[in-house]
């Protein structure tokens, strides 16, 4: 199945997914139950190892649609995965021309609204209309007129967890600490330098309040990281989302900003280190590339994945990195 065919299918999907008693309103599909329907098409001799390829396509394509704006997730760890608002994104403001993105559902109602002309594979519309007079139209009928700069103004902010955050987060007693915590300590260097210290290690005029505990997923088999924020007499669990916006917010409180060369390839692990609305900002402007290289010992070959911003968006990369998160901000 050619990726084309795969997205369209995604798309397919998920437009079908819609409250019987209202079919104008979607609903989500979990990861899971999108694989599945998917899968169900394939051959039922079709080999175990081309069905795990097909998942990691899927995982990979839900990713690109959500950079695309055409669909949007919620919720971490068992997302929930539905067809998104349905908007334009200007291409040129007068006279007007767009792209739409998001339900399908609504398209035809939006070329009528502003007499477009669409083409109906790009979903390309051109309309004599300016694209405030367009917004003006839509908006009302909670259909959105955006440029790409607009897109990016709702971007989460850097923050500490606050109180209301640590009221309703699990709490442990400190009697709870294990030796395997480390701590979050802040430093002006290259981005992907090592900034998580264990307690035995970090000095306590360094290190952050900002904690992590390496932990195996009963689920998955898998290790991942549950994080932490310590106070003197508690520790309290934060989402990974709340971590790594507290993560950049320390950087910001301590003129520790990270260092990234956004000209050059970006080793695809930057993901691990980014809030979500982050990673879907490079997945949208950056190429994904694979460089084969030869493993110690030299007698295997294997492949190294990177980013590449593109050329025309390294200006508008490298001002949301640094306005939003901090990265590249010269000291004060």
């Amino acid at each position: 199945m050619r990726t084309s065919e795969l997205k369209q299918l995604i798309i397919t999907l998920l437009s079908s997914a819609r409250k019987p008693d209202d079919p104008r309103q979607v609903i989500g599909l979990t990861y899971r139950q999108i694989s599945e329907r998917i899968g169900a098409l394939l051959p039922p001799s079709q080999e175990a190892k081309a069905r795990e390829l097909l998942a990691r396509r899927i995982s990979e394509q839900l990713e690109v649609l959500e950079s695309e704006f055409e669909i949007a997730s919620k919720g971490e760890g068992r997302k929930n995965f539905r067809m998104a608002p349905p908007g334009l994104i200007v291409e040129r403001q007068v006279p007007l021309r767009a792209k739409y993105v998001g339900d399908r559902a609504y398209m035809n109602e939006v070329i009528d609204l502003i007499d477009a002309v669409c083409d109906v594979e790009t979903r390309i519309m051109e309309s004599s209309k300016s694209a405030d007079e367009s917004r003006e139209i839509l908006e009302s009928r909670g259909i959105s007129v955006q440029t790409e700069n607009m897109l990016f103004e709702f971007l989460p902010e850097p923050q500490l967890p606050t109180q209301v955050d640590l009221s309703m987060a699990e709490q442990l007693c400190e009697e709870d600490n294990s030796t395997r915590m480390d701590a979050y300590v802040p430093r002006r260097m290259n981005f992907f330098d090592k900034r998580w210290v264990s307690l035995a290690e970090a000095l306590p005029s360094e290190m952050s309040q900002l904690r992590r505990i390496k932990e195996k997923s009963i689920r998955f088999g898998q290790s991942t990281y549950s994080y932490f924020w310590a106070t003197p007499d508690a520790f309290y669990r934060l989402q990974r989302k709340q971590a790594l916006l507290a993560m950049y917010r320390i950087d910001l409180d301590a003129n520790a900003a990270r260092l990234l060369d956004i000209d050059s390839r970006i080793p695809i692990n930057i993901k691990s280190h980014l809030p979500f609305d982050y990673c879907v900002l490079l997945a949208r402007y950056a190429d994904e590339i694979a460089l084969k290289s030869q493993t110690k010992g030299g007698n295997d070959e294997r492949q190294s994945r990177y980013l590449q911003v593109k050329s025309k968006y390294k200006s508008l990369i490298a001002e949301l990195l640094e306005s939003k998160l901090g990265i590249n901000k010269p000291m004060n």
